[in-house]
């Protein structure tokens, strides 16, 4: 049971790299900043900056924001 345990954890770091990296994709493709995407969800430009490097998670909503804004499944 503890190896199932730690497979889901390494699967969820792997999606959220995966999300922080193509939401950064999306981001530059349509021309937003780092401030631009901010505002669009309510949040700061550093904030944006530490979800695309990784220091710190989007939470659901956020990231359900994002994928509303550039069209995009979050699955």
């Amino acid at each position: 049971m503890r190896d199932k345990g730690i497979n889901r954890r390494k699967a969820a770091c792997r999606y959220v790299t995966e999300l922080r990296l193509r939401y950064r994709h999306l981001r530059k493709l349509h021309g937003l900043t780092q401030a631009q995407l901010g505002e669009l969800i309510g949040v700061d430009q550093a904030t944006i900056s530490n979800f695309e490097s990784g220091r710190t998670v989007m939470s659901i909503t956020q990231a359900y924001e994002i994928a509303m804004i550039f069209d995009v499944e979050l699955a």
